[in-house]
């Protein structure tokens, strides 16, 4: 154990796990103490969803909500939408000012383009915007994922004299933009930007079956993970019944931890520990899945130069 943690006996039993539970639920308790109340009322009046904690007076008994805010809402999108997507190409790529050859920033963007197209980016993108008119903020994940790309194909048989016609199935790696709301993003209180916050989470459900899934593909670890206990906190919309079975509460948590934590975590996989290229450094940059508030199911140094998560304000 370094000097660091000489004066901090309670990191000697802690483990990555708990520690990035433990930032995480400091985390949610001041987005609950400052801003679910807020983003609740703005979900509520853009849905058209009647609340007593609305009422002006308490003898206002009306229930009838005006459509005026969701349509100013959804208008404003569909301008945004309009001038992001309107004129063809969204977005573009620059070459190298000194570079005369054009063609490979071309062949580029048309690639780029087409993958965006496969991976549906942009109907990713115009749900960040409807979250970003509607709560004030917008935020995606980048996910890397790998696919089964499909192509007619065809093939010689009975020495050429017949040809089998069918499909050749490539794996091949992807990026896709997944949506996070409010409720299930959490960041560093004291940051004003993602790049500044020691780090940032995406806590939520999902299906058990995603989970087993990347078990089998050792992206997680094969340990036991059950059913969640249910929180509506996290559910996007809170009126309606929650379906409570086959569900894991997984929390992605990107940024800083603690070096010799994540050594730790590494040396019970049997896995080379991070090494120290700065002798003075506290912690690394890692990317740490959590399931159900305690079971470790993914630690890892962070491979990439920049951040996982993204946000925009409007």
């Amino acid at each position: 154990m370094t000097d660091f943690y000489e004066n901090e006996p309670l990191m000697v039993e802690e483990t990555i796990e708990d520690w990035v539970i433990t930032k995480c639920e400091d985390w949610r308790d001041y987005y609950e103490s400052n801003y679910e109340a807020r983003f609740e009322e703005y979900y509520r009046l853009w849905r058209g969803q009647w609340d007593p904690a609305d009422s002006e007076r308490r003898s206002e008994r009306s229930r009838i909500i005006s459509p005026a805010l969701q349509q100013a809402v959804e208008s404003n999108v569909a301008e945004l939408e309009e001038a992001t997507f309107g004129r063809g190409k969204w977005f573009d790529i620059s070459d190298n000012m000194g570079d005369t050859q054009k063609e490979d920033v071309l062949f580029l963007r048309n690639k780029l383009t087409e993958d965006f197209e496969n991976c549906m980016v942009r109907k990713s993108v115009a749900e960040c915007l409807i979250n970003a008119a509607v709560f004030g903020t917008g935020v995606g994940e980048i996910v890397i994922e790998e696919m089964k790309e499909m192509a007619p194909a065809t093939q010689d048989i009975m020495g050429g004299d017949l040809q089998a016609v069918g499909v050749n199935v490539t794996n091949r790696v992807v990026v896709k933009l997944k949506p996070v709301l409010p409720q299930n993003f959490l960041i560093d209180p004291v940051a004003t930007s993602v790049d500044d916050a020691m780090g940032v989470a995406v806590d939520e459900f999902v299906s058990l079956h995603q989970v087993e899934l990347l078990q089998e593909q050792g992206v997680y670890r094969d340990v036991y993970v059950g059913p969640a206990a249910p929180d509506t906190d996290l559910e996007p919309d809170q009126d309606i019944t929650i379906y409570n079975d086959d569900k894991v509460r997984i929390t992605k948590y990107y940024g800083l931890v603690p070096r010799e934590l994540l050594n730790s975590a590494l040396s019970d996989d049997d896995e080379e520990e991070v090494s120290e290229e700065d002798a003075g450094s506290r912690y690394v940059e890692a990317v740490v899945v959590v399931a159900n508030g305690g079971i470790l199911l993914k630690a890892e140094a962070n491979l990439y130069t920049v951040s996982n998560v993204y946000s925009y304000c409007l």
